[in-house]
């Protein structure tokens, strides 16, 4: 049991999951937009209007605030993340001129697969003919991962695209995120029945 559990933790596909901000923070949330909403329902303490409506805005939160977070994630803290990294480091070959995040994410998973994998792989369209770790280079990137079994991975562009989701999950979760969902959570809650709207409220008081 030990060793089925061992081998699942350091499978390199899991250790690539748990490593990606986005991922983990992703999975999180659906487990809490989903366990959050059950717990409160077997929780027989507290009347079945008042769990129905808890869990209900409790699944609605979770999931607004997924939704948000993974628009502003790949779309402003992982590509200008990105970018002020090549900046602070331009010229230094641990992070080459790659047109943006989404290109080195591209030639990221190439470069994990086995070079058998990499021939015609669809994802090799998506990364420049002419981009170089550094001028001096005989090789392009593409022709890196061709040719090489184990081409250059970059792990300071990984670092710095988990640096920027590790920055936007901060932000976007904590901040943003649960303030966006505020508006809009009360107004939905309203057209599934939930919530009066205020004036028939201020009408009955």
């Amino acid at each position: 049991m030990i060793d089925k559990v061992a081998g699942i933790l350091l499978n390199p596909a899991f250790v690539n999951f748990a490593n990606n901000t986005k991922y983990t923070v992703s999975t999180e949330s659906l487990f809490k937009a989903t366990g959050r909403p059950a717990a409160i329902m077997m929780d027989k303490h507290v009347d079945k209007d008042t769990r129905k409506y808890a869990a209900t805005k409790e699944g609605l939160y979770q999931a607004l605030c997924l939704g948000i977070y993974l628009t502003m994630i790949p779309f402003i803290f992982q590509k200008y993340g990105f970018k002020i990294a090549q900046k602070i480091l331009k010229g230094d070959t641990s992070i080459p001129a790659f047109k943006n995040a989404t290109e080195y994410l591209n030639y990221n998973k190439l470069s994990k697969m086995d070079k058998k994998e990499r021939q015609g792989n669809k994802l090799l369209a998506k990364i420049s003919d002419k981009l170089k770790i550094n001028p001096d280079d005989k090789l392009t990137l593409k022709e890196h991962l061709l040719i090489e079994n184990k081409p250059p991975e970059f792990p300071v562009a990984k670092g710095a695209i988990e640096l920027s989701n590790l920055v936007g999950t901060v932000i976007g979760l904590a901040w943003i995120a649960s303030e966006i969902s505020n508006y809009i959570l009360h107004p939905i809650m309203r057209g599934l029945g939930f919530e009066k709207p205020k004036g028939k409220l201020n009408k009955n008081a």
